[in-house]
Formats: C-alpha cells, structure tokens, sequence
C-alpha cells in the first residue's frame, strides 16, 4: 500500500459517526439507563441540543446504533423539509420490512422459518408475531399507539429520532408532539422520542405554548470539546488505526482545538493524518502545523460563516459592538453603541445570543464573546461589514446642511422614537 492510501480514520463530514468518540460518555451512559427503565424514567424523551458542528447528529447517530444493538426498535427520521410525519410512517413500514426478513434458521423437520418479533434472537423466548403493518388511513397517533402496544408485549422500546428539529414546520412539531403526548405520556407506551436541533430551539419551539410534550424533554447540550478531551481523541484515533504521533505534535493540536468543535477536532485529526502519510509515518510538528491551519480556514467557510450568517441583522450589530470593546463590555456600553435599540430590545438579544451560545454574562455582570464565534472570528466577520458601511455612512452633504443623524425623541403615545432627523421643524414623527 502506497504512503497515506490508507482509510483515515477521522471524519470530518457532518453527521459521521467517528472511530473513537470521547467526551459524551455521560450522556450515552444515561441515555442508556433511561431507555432500559422506560416510560416511568424522567429522562426517557430528550432533546440533544448544539451548535454548528457540535457533534449533535452525531450523537443521535450512536444512540441509535446502541439502541439497536440492544434489540430496540429505532425510526430514524429528520426535520429538515416538511412532511415529517409521512416520513415517520415510511419509517415504520421500513422497520417492519426488515423485521419480516429476519428469520430463524430452518428447522431439521423442513418447516418454513419464521419472522421474529421479540428482541431476543436465540430460540429461547423469541415470540412469534407480525409487526403491525403502518396505515395511512390511521393517524400518526394510531400508528404510534399500535407498535408501542406492540413493542409493550415483547418487553421492547420504540426509539424514535428526529434530526433538525430547529428546521420543523410548526404545525407538524405540534401535531408530533401532540400525538407523542398521548402515546407516550398518557398511555405510558415504550415510545422514546430522542430530537437533535440547534440551540436556537430554546427560544423557538421551546417556547412554543403548543408544543408542551417537548418543553419537558430531558435537554442535553453538545458541548465545546475541552483539551483533554481533544488529546484523547486525536491520540486514540490515530494508535487505534495503526499510526503514530509524536507528544509534541498531540500537545499543538489539542490546544489548537480545545474549547472548541468536535467539527475542528476531527478536521485537524483528518489533514494531520494526510499530511503525514499515515499510518507509515508518524504525526510530527509540521504536519500538526498545516493541519491546524487547514483545519481553522475549513471551520471558518463550512461552519462559522453560516453560522453567522444565521444570525439576525441586530445580533450582528451587538456582537460587532462587542468586538469593537475587546470581546467584553458592560450592558450599559453596548447600549451607548447600540442607540437605536430600546433597552427591552436590547435585553432580548442578548438572551437570544445567550440561549444560542454566542455570549455570556461574566462576573461584574458584563456580557463577553464566548463559544465557536471567537473574538477574532467576529471581528473578521464585522471588518467584511464595515467596509461597506464606512461608505455608506459617509454622505457627501453640502455646507450648513441639516444633520443627517436622527432625532430618536421619546414618543410615549405612539410607543416608538421620531424617525425624523435631528433639528427638524415642527412636531416629532415616528415615521418619515
């Protein structure tokens, strides 16, 4: 085999299930607990909530793999277009398709094999019945109803994930978390709904006054991988498949991915590898080096810039204004930057880019940039920004002409501020 043909282990392509997983061991271990105790467990429904590139579908992707290695019924299905319920249906026709090809070995005395039922493949307790066949004529709840009774009988669990959840249509998520309410909550089948979305869902569909089953979904939070878990991965993928690194090496990449995404890690792990000709040679400095700076250009175009660009134009604004201050600043600083924006207003972005992971309030009650959008990567973003604004907030006025700078009077009436520019003659308006 030629140097560096060999299958590299890492992936960084979103949703892949990596060769070593570390830092979500918590998770799946209750996860795990939960599913085995069922419908009285707390924790049975959850939503497993992150950025861009946090590792969220990923996650989803090994509770499935874990549920079915443990015998249980899992329908993959995701949010990202409309007709997700139609999708769950096929979900479960697929799921009793393969069930019915799974079959017993044939007996000596020449009788047909059998399609199994249970979760049990030994001959011992495996019980003898058909998965009931999905109607469309039913409703999602009927269907539901009828293969948790289903799955009651044989002592199983129906595992139900949803991917892109923040991407739902509204009166679909509604309608599944009405129909999940009554099957799973009321009539306390095994029917385990396990959803993956954004963390914008927290200020979305979570509050959502129609979508209460999954208000009181257990959350978990994809979160930024710390140094020590981006060692163990690197160093464990890389020796699990053969290769080599050098501590040198291992100690550059996870301080360039620590506090991170375990987007970057993988991404870092995947050039480093390349670089290297692994696993005939080892992982040094160098290639350590170009992996890192292909790994930051590679996070920032596939992942920071729809990120950012997901934000709202006044979510820009606060953060810019928070880059201009050093990453840093008091409420009151951002508001003097921030003019045009009530205080009500101002106080709903920061709980929205709070909710998101974009900031924080630090110790002296000042907010700061936190989380993948770094310091340097909004300045960056904001300096794209203010090359355009630089000319457009240069008018070329004459001599003596009035300001262009508006009036913003209170207009307690009209609940808004004169739109006016300032020195105008006569009365305030709220509108030109």
């Amino acid at each position: 085999m030629r140097p560096g043909t060999a299958v590299n282990p890492f992936t960084p392509q979103f949703g892949r299930r990596p060769s070593v997983l570390v830092g979500r061991e918590v998770v799946l271990a209750g996860v795990e607990q939960s599913l085995d105790i069922g419908p009285a467990s707390l924790e049975f429904n959850r939503l497993i909530l992150g950025g861009r590139g946090s590792g969220k579908t990923t996650l989803l992707s090994e509770i499935a793999a874990g549920a079915e290695a443990k015998g249980m019924l899992v329908l993959r299905v995701d949010a990202a277009t409309s007709g997700l319920l139609d999708r769950i249906l096929d979900a479960i026709a697929a799921a009793r398709d393969r069930h019915q090809e799974a079959r017993l070995p044939t007996e000596s005395s020449g009788s047909r094999p059998k399609a199994l039922s249970g979760v049990t493949l030994g001959p011992i307790g495996a019980q003898w019945a058909q998965m009931p066949e999905p109607r469309r004529s039913w409703s999602l709840q009927r269907n539901l109803s009828e293969l948790g009774t289903w799955a009651a009988e044989r002592d199983s669990t129906v595992v139900l994930t949803v991917d892109e959840m923040h991407a739902g249509e509204r009166q679909e998520l509604r309608r599944l978390a009405g129909d999940l309410q009554s099957v799973s909550g009321v009539e306390e089948l095994p029917v385990s709904v396990i959803g993956a979305g954004l963390l914008e869902m927290k200020y979305t569909i979570l509050e959502d006054r129609k979508m209460t089953f999954f208000h009181r979904c257990h959350r978990d939070e994809a979160s930024l991988v710390s140094r020590s878990e981006a060692y163990r991965c690197l160093r464990r993928t890389i020796e699990s498949a053969g290769g080599d690194v050098t501590q040198e090496a291992l100690k550059a990449m996870s301080a360039a991915a620590a506090d991170s995404l375990a987007y970057k890690v993988q991404s870092i792990g995947y050039h480093a590898w390349a670089a290297s000709g692994s696993p005939e040679h080892p992982v040094g400095k160098g290639e350590a080096e170009i992996a890192i700076e292909i790994a930051e250009a590679d996070l920032h175009s596939k992942v920071l810039v729809p990120m950012w660009h997901d934000l709202s134009d006044l979510d820009k604004s606060y953060l810019e204004a928070l880059a201009e201050m050093g990453g840093e600043a008091a409420a009151s600083q951002i508001a003097d930057r921030l003019p045009d924006a009530s205080s009500r207003t101002l106080a709903d972005t920061e709980y929205r880019l709070t909710a998101s992971g974009h900031i924080r309030r630090s110790i002296g009650a000042t907010v700061e940039i936190t989380g993948p959008l770094t310091l340097s990567a909004v300045a960056r973003m904001a300096s794209i920004h203010a090359d355009y604004k630089t000319s457009r907030s240069s008018p070329v006025t004459a001599p003596n002409a009035t300001s262009q700078t508006r009036c913003n009077a209170p207009m307690p009436r009209a609940k808004a501020k004169c739109a006016l520019n300032r020195g105008h003659k006569g009365p305030h308006r709220s509108r030109r």
